[in-house]
């Protein structure tokens, strides 16, 4: 099963046009991949917020195993339990790697 709801992300395509999704997608990925960073190496640890954002991004994307994921972090960090950022991070690599793979756009180099 992939984690990626691809009805939506070339739903989105097709309501935006091609260059301007190319550039949102972009974009997009840019944002989740410094939010992650920035939450790695913060002296911190990640809050509910962090992971709310990151869940809001991903669900735009249709990265719907990232969902589950924040989801499942926001949750402990409400519970005060220990939040798995990887888990987050990994599920981000894996669907920016199958959206890549999957939507040519998305590889080409910027």
């Amino acid at each position: 099963m992939s984690g990626v709801d691809w009805d939506h992300l070339m739903s989105l395509r097709d309501d935006i046009g091609t260059e301007d999704f190319t550039e949102i997608v972009l974009l997009f990925f840019t944002e989740i991949g410094e939010k992650l960073d920035h939450m790695s190496a913060a002296a911190l640890p990640p809050t509910a917020g962090d992971f709310h954002f990151l869940r809001g991004s991903a669900a735009n994307l249709g990265f719907i195993a990232m969902v589950r994921a924040c989801e499942e972090a926001e949750a402990a960090c409400r519970e005060s339990r220990p939040p798995d950022l990887a888990a987050v991070a990994k599920s981000y690599r894996d669907a920016l790697e199958c959206a890549r793979s999957h939507v040519p756009e998305l590889s080409a180099p910027r």
